[in-house]
């Protein structure tokens, strides 16, 4: 562990193309400027090293296109009662697949089997995926063309789960006015509420100009996070994109009909730009995001609040990686009780992550981060503190592969 060599059991993409991990990530998950475009080309473009074999009108991947996924390691956290919890626990367990079918299809699976909630260490088994799409790919006019189906997260600025490098996820992804405010209708849960953060069950669509790098996509989703259940309505959303070199600009829209249900209605508008700034070993990222629910109590009380982020990355050697991310959400006061509510509420929350990732291999890391977070309601004067600490290894891998030593991935990493 101390003087590693590189190797790994390399998973689904990268066995089917014979390719090492670093040629489309920086560290795993998170994908570099070559793994941005793999994608943007429906996953093609990669000579396949095992050729597809044919099933009937499709092309199947040569090599079983499948591969593992694991967190696992150590959680400590403080809850505002002061009380100190820690565990050691499988974070995570999934099971990936994809791959071309064909020259215009492709598919993606992440079913995550397993998850453990870190901050209270209860275990979940899953019965939905995490991500599960068919995408069709074209090039229709010099541009290229995606459309997917299925279960995926949105086109947010920056991965709020599938390639997100923390492992704490994003405060400003996860805001709603249910939790902001602690209240919502009667017959409406706060988790059941559709989140940014969320995978989406739906329909996108999508396009890139090779020539200006230009990127656009519109999509819809049933409005119930990765469930089947019906929601009281469709989301859209929409997204533009810019490069500048290897930096981008960009710009999220989503709206909801009615976000809540359950016999109240409650039009949602969240809209906001990205940047992302991205060198050899640097990359700053950051997210702004304006959210506005017109009846988040059932008492026709509009609620505008904000939230967000900036996080740097900064990568010492190949190897290493050092990373710190600071985010601020607020809301102004909001008092519901003249139209016959409960809820006298003004928010302020911020937290700061930092920490350090070593990857060992290509395909296995250690993990270590510390979130401090504060909660602060200006109108009861209530002020709540908590933080959360992981060391954890991480690894994406298919066990009836042998290791494969990848004594080229270093000497091309150093150059």
């Amino acid at each position: 562990m101390l003087q590693p060599t590189p190797a790994g059991a390399i998973p689904v993409f990268a066995r089917i193309y014979d390719k090492p991990c670093g040629t489309c990530h920086t560290v795993f998950p998170q994908l570099n400027p070559a793994g941005e475009n793999f994608r943007a080309h429906g996953f093609h473009g990669l000579p396949a090293a095992v050729k597809p074999l044919h099933a009937g009108s499709l092309e199947v991947p040569g090599t079983l296109p499948l591969a593992l996924y694991f967190t696992v390691g150590e959680d400590v956290s403080q809850e505002r009662s002061g009380a100190t919890r820690t565990h050691f626990d499988v974070d995570a367990f999934s099971l990936l697949a994809g791959g071309e079918l064909g020259s215009r299809l492709a598919f993606l699976v992440d079913y995550e089997l397993v998850e453990t909630e870190p901050d209270t260490g209860d275990v979940t088994i899953h019965s939905l995926p995490e991500q599960a799409y068919l995408q069709a790919h074209a090039e229709p006019a010099g541009w290229l063309g995606n459309l997917r189906l299925g279960w995926f997260e949105l086109p947010l600025g920056v991965s709020p789960r599938v390639h997100r490098l923390s492992a704490a996820p994003y405060l400003t992804y996860g805001l709603t006015a249910c939790r902001l405010l602690g209240s919502a209708p009667p017959g409406v849960a706060c988790d059941d509420v559709a989140v940014l953060d969320e995978a989406q069950i739906g329909v996108e669509l999508g396009g890139l100009a090779p020539a200006t790098g230009f990127g656009w996509v519109l999509g819809a989703t049933n409005g119930s996070n990765n469930r089947l259940d019906d929601s009281a309505s469709r989301d859209f959303y929409a997204r533009v994109s810019q490069p500048i070199g290897l930096h981008r600009i960009g710009l999220f829209v989503f709206y909801s009909p009615d976000l809540l249900g359950a016999g109240s209605r409650d039009r949602t508008l969240r809209v906001g730009p990205d940047v992302s700034w991205y060198n050899r070993r640097l990359r700053v990222l950051a997210q702004f995001l304006a959210n506005h629910e017109s009846n988040p109590t059932g008492h026709s009380e509009g609620l505008w609040y904000y939230g967000g982020f900036v996080e740097g990355e900064y990568r010492f050697t190949t190897w290493l990686l050092g990373l710190v991310r600071t985010e601020y959400a607020w809301t102004p006061r909001f008092d519901d009780r003249s139209e016959g509510g409960e809820t006298d509420v003004r928010r302020r929350l911020w937290s700061v992550t930092g920490g350090g990732q070593w990857l060992l291999l290509q395909n296995f890391k250690l993990v270590a981060e510390v979130t401090f977070q504060e909660d602060r309601e200006t109108v009861s004067n209530a002020n709540d503190h908590s933080w959360f600490g992981t060391i954890r290894a991480v690894s994406a891998f298919w066990a009836l592969d042998p290791l494969l030593g990848f004594s080229a991935w270093r000497r091309e990493a150093t150059r």
